[in-house]
């Protein structure tokens, strides 16, 4: 049930973040939204639980998304294996990490390629809004699954008691 809550949640940003954000002028270069559920799920979740849902989304954010094969993959697994920083910080890191690897990426399959003029702007913003709401997104997922597991105790009480032995 909470790989189910994980899936669909990740669906919904990903439906946000490619069809309503990039229609919206403040936002149009607004950051991964799936970074801050990456982080979480290294904190707060099991590997059974996290490891499988960061494959997930990375290998659906690599097969929507243009970029070159593997890049989100790389990019959640990295910020999943290695995430052992504070909690407010490391979704701006997480953000900071991504855009690296995105221009590591550039360096090593175009080198000729030159970059957009504002990628230094577009960087610092994206680090900005992930300071501003990074935290904030942390809390209400922490809170979604407080809830979410309320609900299962209640709707699956004895299937929890054999899960701990």
């Amino acid at each position: 049930m909470t790989v189910l809550f994980y899936v669909l949640v990740s669906l919904c940003l990903v439906i946000i973040k490619t069809t309503l954000i990039p229609g919206l002028p403040l936002f149009e270069k607004f950051y991964d939204l799936l970074i801050p559920i990456v982080i979480y799920l290294s904190l707060f979740r099991p590997i059974r639980e996290g490891a499988p849902l960061v494959l997930f989304f990375g290998l659906m954010m690599d097969s929507l998304c243009g970029g070159p094969v593997g890049l989100y993959l790389t990019t959640y697994i990295w910020i999943y294996a290695g995430n052992m920083i504070l909690m407010t910080l490391a979704v701006a890191i997480g953000v900071a990490f991504e855009c690296l690897v995105l221009l590591v990426y550039m360096i090593l399959l175009a080198p000729s390629a030159i970059p957009p003029e504002d990628t230094a702007r577009t960087v610092a913003f994206q680090i900005v809004w992930a300071l501003l709401t990074g935290p904030v997104i942390l809390v209400i997922i922490g809170r979604s699954q407080k809830q979410l597991d309320i609900w299962k105790a209640r709707i699956f009480p004895d299937w929890l008691d054999m899960n701990r032995e």
